[in-house]
């Protein structure tokens, strides 16, 4: 599974997205995907050229098209809006100054109507909709001013603005101050048509036929005898699901888990998703995507797919993509997945891929990613959504791999499962925030609640030995002997104090990806167990300010 140490480092940065101008309502822009968004998005906040005043929009479109006509994208924090009307909701419009360039935003369309009939205004439209009373995670929007100029103020913020010199000038309407977009790497092989050659081997160490839990249940002691190899006096009663040992091509079994994620506020699943060229190639290791789109409340909850393309095989299954059948699996990720309508989108609507391992494309190796081949495969993906949909498509590398170059049709970098070699969990949770800064530009932040391949002993990583030493159980196996849940919470904290500092471009700002939700085999695990409950879920709502009503395990 898809756990990659650092290898090959590409440097440079991103692809530029051509933008278009568009004024609040104007629903013609062909290529306004941000339309598809309906959950909440920020509200960017602009300089106007010169510093004259002040522009607001939640199309990041627009902003780009403003900045690039001599607007300045600010990095302010003024809340989350949403563009589409719901209930409960009122408009927020958003007014231009003719004698300067300069813009104010209202929530009275009476005011717009009255400031346009002046002669001296332009009433643009409605720029999005806010609570008209107080939700959940809301807190109120205000517009001040100081006599020259208008701003758009967070209740948050109020009284530093007051100090300065400004007046409340009248309420916007409730908007959520934070809202974080929380998924979490879903690992769909649970199953019989799992992975063949980790059960052959299930088979050699426990006797046991088809048993796709086999080293986890034996770690755990639950239906079988404890076999902790090493580590007999280890509490490992964690690594069994609160829900059971299960079978994730049944769509009952997503429905339980989307139930549970949804709930702590958890909005996408990442899928892993593999590719064997064997007979023509097609996918592999797809049963437990193609159950939770089969799941009854798949509504609750977004899904992407993430790509692992290995230079490598499990067994006789090999994970590579050929040069020739790169235009086959791009269509194949088209056809089934980008068009379902809770497919993960960006904040600017743009569908998002995120790539976990390049160096099976081609003639890639476990060193070195061929290049060629790897920009062949993000211009077909971006082909098929355009052919098929219309669409752009937004596509990130694991961190892994390094900074995505400039010309690899990457449009940044997504983090995901990491071990931190120093084994303590505490050192890895204080230095997150400086691992985010070696990765500039757009990137898609990430929290891995704990590592331990220990379960796999025997049967994916082998043993070195009834009488080995410390040292050589450490160089096979990766752990955490501080790792604790409570610590798991302090990374989270410093994601989020991250977010709420950043100066990043706005698409996934506030997108944090989880390892994971049933890496069972390698301590990833946030999926509620028998021993913790929902305490990995409890925590990420806490910390990371989700909605929801609480995980129930």
């Amino acid at each position: 599974m898809p756990y990659i140490r650092r290898a090959v480092v590409a440097l440079a940065l991103l692809v530029a997205v051509a933008v278009v101008v568009v004024r609040p309502g104007d629903r013609a822009y062909a290529a306004d995907q941000q339309g598809k968004v309906t959950r909440p998005v920020p509200l960017l906040e602009l300089r106007t050229a010169g510093n004259a005043g002040w522009f607001w929009t939640l199309n990041e479109a627009e902003a780009n098209s403003a900045a690039s006509s001599g607007m300045s994208l600010q990095h302010t924090r003024l809340g989350y809006l949403r563009a589409q009307p719901f209930s409960g909701s009122q408009p927020i419009y958003r007014i231009r100054v003719l004698a300067k360039p300069t813009y104010l935003l209202s929530a009275s369309k009476q005011e717009c109507d009255t400031l346009d009939q002046s002669g001296g205004y332009d009433c643009e439209g409605i720029v999005g909709y806010a609570a008209a009373s107080q939700q959940p995670g809301t807190d109120e929007l205000w517009r001040m001013s100081n006599g020259s100029e208008w701003r758009v103020v967070p209740e948050a913020q109020r009284a530093a603005f007051t100090a300065k010199g400004y007046r409340t000038d009248g309420p916007l309407g409730y908007v959520y101050p934070t809202y974080d977009q929380v998924g979490a790497i879903y690992f769909g092989s649970f199953d019989a048509d799992g992975n063949q050659d980790l059960m052959a081997h299930v088979k050699s160490v426990y006797g046991r036929d088809g048993d796709w839990w086999g080293g986890v249940r034996d770690f755990a002691g639950s239906g079988v005898p404890v076999n902790r190899w090493h580590w007999p006096q280890t509490d490992f009663s964690d690594l069994e699901p609160s829900i059971g040992y299960y079978d994730d091509s049944q769509p009952a079994t997503l429905e339980k888990q989307i139930s549970a994620a949804s709930s702590a506020g958890l909005s996408y699943f990442t899928f892993y998703w593999y590719w064997n060229p064997a007979g023509g190639g097609a996918e592999q290791y797809i049963d437990g995507l193609k159950a939770f789109l089969k799941a009854a409340n798949r509504s609750s909850m977004d899904f992407s797919v993430m790509p692992c393309l290995h230079p490598w095989s499990n067994g006789d299954v090999s994970l590579h993509l050929p040069e020739d059948q790169i235009d086959k699996a791009a269509k194949t990720i088209a056809d089934e997945y980008l068009g379902q309508p809770n497919y993960l989108r960006a904040n600017d609507g743009r569908p998002m891929i995120q790539v976990c391992d390049t160096r099976g494309i081609g003639d890639g190796t476990a060193t070195s990613v061929d290049a060629e081949a790897t920009k062949r495969f993000t211009d077909a993906l971006r082909t098929e959504a355009r052919n098929e949909y219309g669409e752009d498509l937004l596509i990130t590398l694991n961190a892994d791999l390094g900074v995505p170059a400039g010309a690899s049709g990457f449009d940044g970098t997504q983090c995901q499962g990491q071990y931190d070699t120093s084994r303590s969990f505490q050192h890895y949770a204080d230095n997150q925030r400086a691992y985010f800064a070696n990765f500039p530009g757009t990137l898609m932040r990430c929290a891995s609640s704990g590592f331990d391949d220990r379960p796999r002993d025997g049967i994916a990583i082998a043993d070195p030995g009834a009488n080995a030493t410390e040292q050589q159980l450490e160089a096979s196996f990766h752990w955490y002997d501080d790792h604790s849940i409570d610590r798991f919470g302090t990374l989270l904290a410093n994601v989020q104090a991250d977010i709420d500092a950043s100066a990043r471009p706005p698409a996934v700002d506030n997108f944090v990806l989880v390892y994971a939700w049933n890496e069972w085999h390698e301590g990833g695990h946030i999926e509620p167990n028998k021993r913790d409950g929902c305490a990995y879920l409890a925590a990420i709502q806490a910390k990371l300010h989700l909605l929801g009503s609480g995980c129930a395990s």
